[in-house]
């Protein structure tokens, strides 16, 4: 692996752990174990870390927000994919974690991280248009508005909160964000019981491995 990239990956991995705030470009150099001026070599300052990591996290989520991943998507397997959502937002989480602090303090990122934001949003609202479409989902247009902003903070925002109230490992804490989804969701989605069972129980048990997904295998979490 490049020095650069090595760079980059140490850098997420602090600013996940530590906040980005509480981490210099000497921490990262020291954790690496290579000199201050040879990071500077490569990234001429910590806002320019920032700018590849979001730039970075941007690229990797356009993947997982494609339109035509809505279209194959069936009423059973938007759990699925909504793990798949979690997986990749909290790999870069301390970008969601005093958001607001963070793109004032990097203005460069403001544009990009609220470009993202929104595209996660209208993602999520053809969604769930999809499954009303399809007569799979029950809510009215306001109701739909609703439901795609209270999963855009669920999916951007409970990392922290679960973290610092509970102190679980990674994995539990997609689950728990996925269950609080699902007690505003699944209410209204028209699905056999069988098909509900299976979902909880994926749920309960922390692993999708065993939902049958029109999800595109590129996309697959794990």
């Amino acid at each position: 692996m490049k020095t650069a990239e090595r760079i980059l990956l140490t850098a997420l991995e602090l600013f996940n752990e530590h906040g980005e705030n509480s981490v210099t470009s000497v921490d990262i150099a020291m954790e690496l174990d290579i000199s201050p001026g040879n990071l500077y070599y490569h990234y001429k300052g910590k806002e320019v870390i920032i700018d590849a990591l979001v730039a970075l996290h941007k690229k990797q989520m356009m993947s997982v927000l494609s339109r035509d991943v809505v279209t194959a998507l069936r009423a059973e397997d938007v759990f699925y994919y909504l793990y798949i959502l979690i997986e990749k937002l909290h790999l870069f989480r301390f970008l969601y974690r005093s958001q607001a602090d963070l793109l004032e303090k990097y203005p460069s990122v403001a544009r990009p991280v609220k470009q993202l934001l929104l595209t996660v949003d209208s993602q999520l609202r053809a969604m769930l248009d999809r499954l009303i479409d399809d007569n799979s989902l029950k809510a009215t247009q306001s109701e739909k508005n609703l439901l795609a902003e209270t999963i855009t903070l669920i999916l951007t925002q409970t990392y922290q909160a679960d973290q610092i109230k509970r102190h679980q490992d990674a994995e539990s804490i997609h689950y728990h964000a996925l269950s609080m989804i699902m007690v505003i969701v699944l209410p209204r989605l028209t699905l056999a019981k069988p098909d509900i069972d299976a979902i909880q129980t994926a749920i309960d048990s922390h692993t999708m491995a065993n939902l049958s997904s029109s999800v595109p295998d590129y996309l697959e979490a794990r």
